[in-house]
């Protein structure tokens, strides 16, 4: 979003020293609260609106007045009250690129990119030097997905005013995007520096150290934007996942627990605090979670997927299907829900639709090595042998270290005649995992065929 604080007190700074006329109606502090820094809005709106009721008869003092109020109201996402104000400061300053800007914050906060970007180039237009309508123009463009004219957008205001700290900010997030993290490190230090007390970078940056897995830094950046705004859901939710990266499921579940405080209607937050209890192996709790995101958003698919899981892992086929089946409904193209489908069908005896839902994985996704071991397991209970051990051959080929595939196509050789490749696979196969002929047996495979 445009940042409303910066842009209120720059455009109220600056027509603080516009000429004014006498006062009419309308007290000093009341005037100090409509042109000076350091009101609230609720005092700006009520200041502007004492200067515009009040009979002055500078048309410069009213268009400044009509503005700020503008500024204030669009800062409060009154857009409403905001359009009106910043339309009457268009008419009476035309030439000032300030109403120009203020209007297209407000047509951005109404999500009019189009809009905004016309107001935002006339302010341009106006004052070619305007970083601050430079910056506003980057992040419209960025929004529109126009990123190569938002990078020059923000090279441009950095250029005007190297101190401008939003403007590195927003070029920072936009090397991130760009997975330039090396880049987005740099921009994102330089605007900390420049504005210290601000959460947002520091949360831009706590994303970009976790996106170079380097959690430990990630978590000092969400400390501490918390501690600048102890009620910011994303700084919780993003340090969440932080510590379940580091496998710090305590931690995690508890910052889960705040972002579901803030925000009890988010279903990725559930979601998330569900995988963490999965990763406990707490598949009650799990479910319990995932049931709830999915009461919120019925086709969230992560939800869905992530409740499969769990529920396989609890041994409730028919469970787990059911949330297969509906996750590839919803997202055909998710191979690893089709090899979910895939593996409890063949683990419940439904061998040819089983063998037909791990076609369409790999048809989605060729190269996924989970879809060619359960595939070989179907071909394995198929009695097709030859075509099991061809599968856990690409299995193996992809991963050397998946013991199920090895010892999967140690069974499937020794069953098709070629007992010491057989022997040999099981016996490496029972050195990466021992427990393998136990599994094998309660998914209907003799150990000993």
């Amino acid at each position: 979003m445009l940042s409303a604080s910066r842009s209120r007190a720059v455009l109220i700074g600056l027509l603080a020293g516009l000429a004014a006329s006498p006062a009419g109606g309308q007290t000093a502090a009341e005037r100090n609260a409509c042109f000076g820094n350091d009101a609230t809005d609720e005092q700006t709106i009520a200041g502007c609106s004492a200067v515009i009721t009040g009979g002055t008869t500078a048309a410069s003092e009213l268009a400044s007045a009509y503005s700020n109020r503008c500024f204030a109201y669009t800062h409060k996402k009154d857009f409403a009250n905001a359009l009106p104000d910043c339309e009457q400061a268009i008419k009476l300053g035309p030439n000032d690129a300030n109403n120009w800007n203020n209007r297209g914050n407000v047509h951005y906060g109404k999500g009019n990119y189009t809009h905004a970007l016309q107001d935002f180039d006339q302010a341009i237009k106006l004052r070619p030097n305007f970083a601050y309508a430079l910056n506003n123009r980057g992040m419209v463009r960025a929004k529109i997905g126009d990123s190569a004219h938002a990078f020059e957008d923000y090279a441009a205001a950095i250029k005007i005013n190297p101190n401008y700290g939003e403007a590195w900010e927003n070029r920072g997030r936009l090397y991130f995007d760009r997975r330039d993290y090396a880049h987005a490190l740099e921009d994102l230090n330089r605007a900390a520096q420049l504005n210290p007390r601000s959460a947002s970078v520091r949360e831009w940056r706590g994303r970009t150290f976790a996106a170079r897995n380097d959690w430990a830094k990630a978590i000092q950046d969400y400390d501490e934007a918390l501690k600048i705004k102890p009620d910011s859901v994303d700084a919780f939710a993003s340090r969440a996942a932080a510590h379940r990266n580091l496998r710090h499921y305590e931690l995690a579940i508890a910052d889960y627990d705040q972002a579901i405080i803030l925000e009890p209607e988010r279903p990725l937050f559930y979601a998330e605090r569900g995988i963490v209890y999965r990763s406990m192996e707490q598949w009650d709790m799990a479910i319990a979670d995932f049931d709830k995101a999915l009461k919120i958003d019925p086709e969230y698919t992560t939800a869905l997927h992530n409740r499969a899981l769990a529920r396989g892992a609890k041994d409730d086929v028919e469970g787990a299907l059911h949330d297969y089946d509906e996750t590839v409904r919803l997202d055909p193209r998710d191979y690893q829900a089709w090899n979910g489908a895939c593996w409890y069908r063949a683990i419940a005896g439904k061998l040819e639709r089983a063998l037909a839902d791990c076609n369409r994985g790999l048809r989605a996704n060729a190269s996924d090595s989970n879809t060619l071991d359960s595939r070989g397991f179907v071909e394995l209970r198929l009695k097709h042998y030859e075509a099991a051990i061809a599968d856990y051959d690409a299995a193996l080929h992809l991963n050397a270290k998946l013991a199920a595939s090895l010892y999967g196509r140690g069974l499937a050789k020794r069953l098709n005649g070629d007992k010491p490749g057989g022997d040999s696979d099981v016996e490496a196969a029972l050195k990466l995992n021992p427990s393998l002929p136990k599994d094998f047996e309660k998914w209907g495979v003799p150990s000993q065929p």
